[in-house]
């Protein structure tokens, strides 16, 4: 009998920012979350402000334990917490102190910490663009059930995972390239702030070139923010096949043409209301707005009954989750990065063994079951798998991978022996509804992110979106800027959308020029 496997022929990717499984989906019955069966927080579940010393319960006590707590979308994070390797998430996860992992353990840990493990979200000190201070007990939170209406409806209607991990502890740049690459390869574990010198991008070879090795098609789609191929290698820099307007991929999910393997990047703007990444400190409803876009963009067209949509996190974002990492696969057998970021010079030292901590991840599908949840183990790179698997399908033939870790992940397909389905359902909802007042509010891709107001446009940009914005044009080349540090100031959002679209622009040309 089928179990709907057979008939996905496209995979589409839309990846977002920096959560954690907790935060996001803590709050579902059923899951390994934060509450109990009657719905209180598990009284483990807890840190301290100084996690070396145990707790104390006067009401004027400095050591109180601070529990898991809920919010709902109103609530704004206050900090990008620090979700770098050594000096965030391996204090998050084994105590001040502790610079790296190798041969499955921890680094210049404390011998004891409270709780044991995962003791250090709130004490772990912010860096960067703040005065150093404590990350506090925002760290801890979690969302009400139903409070993120868009993610909570997809994970009610289709399958949510509960152990699904990132595949390194560490920031942005390493785990994308995980995603895209199975590997860091040459930009080791520290890019985002302090790369490697004279290494722009990553030469590793990518899903996208395995795909059209074996004769399938990809792309990846923006909605007009920034694109993970800037810092992929050159090859996937200048293809067609990248920096494709999502209007495109309406138009060719309506005519059933998508390629086999789409990529929807999460990046829209550098507004809180049209940053749809959901970044901490930004707003999570212009994201959820995009992602109930993309679905019903999906749901509407031609290409529903045989695509897969899966929905992920890219890492953490150093916010909460109790969960403790299981070991991973090197994804060579030398890979043993030394990482010594400023400022206080620290070494820090990661052989690859750890798996990053649980991110919200969804499978959706009309030929998987509703209200599924999936514990099966799985990690971003099971996405590579399951491509992977399907390049080949019942063959017979040798199946394609990158590196050690792609090849040895769980693949996904995993979720179709329990949940798939004989025939597609007809049950799913046609339409998921936003919010107003946020990009993307009309519900459908084909109807943009909407314009930011003069007064948006006007204010200052938050001090993470110009990191991140830093970060993507850093490996970009054909500009004034490439190959140089990024010093320049932006005052306003618009100044930093300017200089994000001329960076671009300017790749644009450099791409074609070569062409």
């Amino acid at each position: 009998m089928s179990n709907g496997l057979s008939a996905i022929k496209h995979v589409v990717v839309v990846m977002f920012e920096n959560r954690s499984f907790d935060h996001i989906f803590g709050a579902i019955p059923g899951v390994d979350g934060v509450l109990t069966a009657d719905g209180n927080v598990k009284p483990e579940l807890y840190n301290l402000p100084s996690p070396t010393e145990p707790p104390t319960h006067a009401p004027d006590a400095k050591n109180l334990p601070v529990p898991s707590w809920p919010i709902d979308t109103s609530y704004l994070l206050p900090v990008n917490f620090n979700h770098d390797f050594g000096d965030g998430m391996m204090p998050d996860l084994f105590g001040p102190g502790t610079t790296g992992w190798v041969d499955g353990h921890p680094i210049n840990a404390p011998k004891k910490t409270y709780p044991p493990t995962n003791s250090g979200f709130i004490s772990t000190m912010l860096v960067g663009n703040i005065p150093p201070s404590a990350t506090g007990p925002s760290a801890m939170t979690f969302f009400k059930l139903g409070a993120p209406k868009v993610l909570h409806t997809l994970a009610d209607e289709f399958v949510v995972c509960d152990n699904w991990f990132c595949d390194m502890p560490g920031h942005t740049l390493p785990n994308r390239c995980f995603m895209h690459c199975a590997t860091t390869g040459d930009i080791g574990i520290g890019y985002n702030d302090f790369p490697p010198p004279g290494i722009k991008y990553i030469s590793a070879k990518t899903i996208f070139q395995l795909i059209e090795s074996q004769g399938k098609t990809w792309k990846m789609y923006t909605p007009g923010g920034q694109l993970d191929s800037y810092w992929l290698n050159p090859y996937i820099q200048g293809s067609n096949s990248t920096g494709i307007p999502i209007g495109t991929f309406t138009q060719e999910a309506d005519d059933g043409t998508l390629p086999f393997y789409s990529f929807l990047m999460c990046w829209t703007g550098n507004a809180p209301t049209h940053d749809t990444s959901m970044h901490p400190r930004s707003p999570v409803q212009a994201g959820e707005n995009y992602l109930a876009a993309i679905y019903n963009t999906l749901r509407a067209s031609k290409s529903w009954d045989d695509t897969l949509l899966i929905v992920t996190f890219d890492e953490n974002g150093g916010i909460y989750d109790h969960v403790v990492p299981p070991a991973g696969v090197k994804p060579d057998k030398n890979a043993k990065p030394v990482f010594a970021p400023p400022p206080d010079g620290t070494t820090y030292e990661f052989d690859f063994t750890l798996l990053g901590l649980r991110v919200p991840a969804l499978l959706i599908s009309p030929w998987l079951a509703k209200n599924g949840i999936d514990s099966t183990q799985y990690q971003n790179t099971s996405i590579l798998r399951f491509i992977e698997d399907l390049l080949v399908g019942p063959t017979g033939l040798p199946r394609p991978s990158l590196t050690d870790r792609d090849r040895q992940a769980t693949s996904i397909a995993r979720v179709f022996d329990r949940f798939g389905l004989a025939t597609p359902r007809t049950d799913c909802p046609r339409t998921i509804a936003g919010y107003p007042g946020y990009a993307w509010a009309n519900g459908r891709l084909d109807d943009g992110p909407g314009l930011l107001s003069k007064e948006e446009a006007a204010l200052p940009p938050m001090p993470h979106m110009v990191e991140i914005a830093q970060m993507y044009a850093n490996g970009q080349p054909g500009h004034p800027d490439s190959g140089k540090p990024i010093t320049r100031e932006f005052a306003t959002v618009a100044e930093l959308d300017d200089y994000v679209r001329e960076r671009a622009e300017a790749a644009r040309r450099y791409y074609a020029n070569r062409r």
